[in-house]
């Protein structure tokens, strides 16, 4: 029986009915910690800064020497071997942990398997656990975040399904721990109204709107968004028995989704044209990926504590607050808010600035207060508001000694800066809206974009499916699926920089970072997130970091096709053009996708090409071209090839067909485009000549 690790909740360490439970709290982090990581290797560096982080380096490592062996001993013989240390680095293997199975389940579309990832969830993640070291208590706190989340969108999931099945009264115990688990989330105190209402029990309905009232008073000091007070006026009306009308035609959504929906917004939704056909082989998509400018203002964190001591301690975590925001919040203007227009001066504000006459400058304000907790803690509220309509899109708290600031600080401000960024991405999907694409749900959304991915890769597909993303985003802003699909499709703009304008391929790049960060921070496991950013890493010249993402994506899945290719492609531009093609076969194995087989065939033929080996170029870039006869990047380098090999008419013909499909673009923008990949000196010198080669064919400025 293997030995068993359970951290949802208190930290439960055993094999059978035995338990181990002396230990001491180091030795108990640092098991919990080699448990989370799935099997993963952890350096032994990383270890001790995490756990002795205000010791030296050799003493550090000294008591990580002396933990290890207090663990192997308390392990006992049979099980010292679930924990693997050597030189360099540490793991844990043929272990059972119910953050492995909880993860899993939460992935399952089976409403039984959904049921079984609530049911493994036993409380915060490592519940009560505390240890003097502010970077394992950092990680912990993110640990604790990110399985909160998880478990809020499996119940809100499991509701759905619940509803669907006319299983209310499950509905309403899915609805109480959820309201349970995210008391402040107007998203799960609908889902309970609702459920209560189709149970029959509107009383209880209606109480709950009471009690959901009284707790965003008490802790932020607003009253329930329109749609919470619509909801519960139809419960007052009748006896609901089905569901109930909502702003997005009959789907419930997240409070800040249906606040960027509301009736009255000043920035209305705006259409863009659908593409039903695809356009002709010069004319470029509307790409709907241009992000808007936001700007967000920062009022000063008020000192409600009582104590004017720790005033100086609010104003400086509002500077540092600001600081860090402007280095983290890429695509976001941020300007500081007097204190006369905080707290009531806001609304103040917001009303003036609905006037016509008056013009703003910041569609959000970010916002917050220092409270007194329990004894020798405090409490930061933290809010995001609109502020044209003064509501409430995201609010968050956070309870810490005043000696822990410095790790809370950083966990504060990387999440309101993903907040951000999820506004950020609302605004472009609101512009990504057509009329008949608004009754569609987000699921219905995800399989159209699929659809046009897997039609080909051609520009007006990418453009088409990046709509359906936006607009499935717009509903479900945390859904991981479309945040990755939405950056795949700017990954393919930003590689293909003449489907559009230079403005529409560095707004892709943008949106699409900011959609695989959000994505990886809500799902730090989920592989094709990884894969999707090595790609725009790649793209964006930033090689390094894109070997790095390939590197994390085949750790969580060795037979990931897309990350063997994509890795291979990208080595090449590193100068390691020998190791493309074993990528390229090991992808064509591993990811039997035959419309894919055309990408890999042509980063296969380029970089036999950078090696000299033209003839093999040659012939698979023939075979890309079979599969996918639009291919230019595969048309421009079987030029080059036939060129080089001698075999000039041929090449004069591939010349003028890919001058055919590009006629308004000049050689020396393609060729701009695969220099400025890499400064790898090798890669210089290989790929100058190649375009010298297609110059002597007719392809010239």
């Amino acid at each position: 029986m293997a030995l068993s690790i359970s951290v949802l909740g208190p930290l439960v360490i055993g094999k059978g009915d035995r338990q181990l439970e002396k230990l001491p709290k180091k030795a108990r982090a640092l098991l919990a910690f080699l448990a989370a990581q799935s099997g993963q290797p952890v350096s032994r560096e990383r270890l001790a800064d995490l756990l002795w982080p205000y010791q030296g380096s050799e003493q550090a490592r000294h008591s990580l020497r002396n933990c290890l062996l207090e663990l192997r001993k308390a392990l006992g013989r049979d099980e010292a071997s679930s924990l693997v240390a050597d030189f360099a680095y540490c793991r844990m293997q043929d272990i059972a942990t119910d953050l492995d199975d909880f993860e899993r389940l939460s992935r399952s579309q089976q409403q039984c398997e959904l049921q079984a990832a609530a049911d493994l969830y036993r409380g915060d993640f490592l519940a009560d656990f505390y240890i003097t070291s502010e970077p394992f208590q950092e990680w912990l706190a993110a640990e604790r975040d990110r399985t909160l989340a998880i478990v809020c969108r499996v119940l809100h999931r499991l509701i759905e399904k619940q509803d669907g099945g006319e299983e209310y009264d499950a509905a309403v115990r899915s609805g109480r721990r959820l309201v349970v688990l995210d008391p402040l989330s107007e998203f799960g105190q609908r889902a309970l109204m609702r459920a209560y209402a189709r149970a029959g029990r509107r009383g209880e309905a209606l109480r709950q709107y009471k009690i959901c009232a009284e707790i965003l008073q008490r802790d932020l000091g607003v009253t329930p968004d329109a749609e919470t007070q619509a909801l519960a006026n139809a419960i007052a009306r009748s006896d609901m028995a089905g569901p109930s009308p909502s702003a997005n035609g009959g789907t419930d959504i997240p409070h800040s989704a249906a606040a960027h929906m509301a009736v009255g917004r000043t920035a209305s939704i705006r259409t863009t044209e659908r593409r039903d056909t695809p356009n002709s082989a010069t004319a470029k998509p509307k790409w709907p990926c241009l992000l808007p400018n936001i700007g967000v203002a920062v009022a000063p964190v008020r000192n409600l504590t009582g104590d004017p001591d720790r005033q100086k301690l609010v104003e400086a975590f509002t500077d540092d607050l600001v600081t860090d925001l402007l280095r983290q919040s890429h695509g976001l203007t941020l300007k500081p808010l007097s204190d006369d227009l905080a707290g009531p001066g806001l609304a103040r504000q917001s009303k003036a600035m609905q006037s016509p006459e008056t013009e703003r400058d910041f569609d959000y304000v970010v916002t917050g207060s220092a409270q007194r907790s329990s004894p020798g803690t405090m409490r930061i509220n933290m809010r995001i508001v609109d502020a044209v309509t003064s509501e409430y899109l995201w609010a968050g708290r956070h309870e810490f000694r005043p000696e822990e600031l410095a790790p809370v600080q950083t966990r504060i401000t990387r999440r309101v800066s993903r907040e951000l960024r999820i506004l950020l991405l609302q605004a472009a999907a609101r512009r990504a809206f057509s009329n008949a694409a608004i009754e569609h749900g987000a699921t219905d959304c995800l399989a159209r974009a699929a659809s046009a991915l897997q039609r080909g890769v051609q520009a007006e597909l990418s453009a088409e499916a990046q709509r359906w993303y936006l607009i499935a985003l717009a509903s479900e802003p945390r859904n991981v699926e479309a945040l990755t699909g939405l950056a795949i499709t700017c990954q393919h703009l930003v590689s293909n920089p003449w489907w559009g304008d230079p403005h529409a391929a560095a707004a892709a790049a943008d949106l699409g970072s900011a959609a695989v960060s959000i994505a990886l921070s809500i799902s730090p496991g989920y592989v094709d997130a990884h894969c999707v950013r090595g790609m725009l890493h790649s793209a964006a010249g930033q090689l390094d970091e894109g070997a790095g993402a390939f590197e994390q994506a085949l750790k969580v899945d060795p037979e990931l096709g897309v990350a063997h290719g994509f890795a291979g492609y990208n080595a090449a531009f590193l100068g390691r053009a020998d190791t493309t093609l074993p990528a390229i076969e090991q992808a064509m194995r591993f990811d039997r996708t035959d419309r894919r087989h055309s990408i890999w065939l042509f980063f296969g033929g380029f970089a036999q090409l950078l090696l000299g080996r033209a003839e093999e170029s040659i012939g698979l870039l023939k075979q890309s071209l079979q599969r996918n006869p639009s291919y230019g990047s595969a048309q421009l380098f079987l030029t080059a090839a036939l060129s080089v090999s001698g075999k000039r008419r041929e090449g004069a013909e591939a010349a003028g067909k890919f001058r055919g499909q590009y006629p308004e673009y000049r050689t020396s923008d393609f060729e701009r485009l695969w220099v400025s990949r890499s400064g790898c000196a090798t890669y210089r010198a290989q790929i100058h000549p190649l375009f010298e080669q297609v110059r002597d064919l007719g392809l010239a400025n």
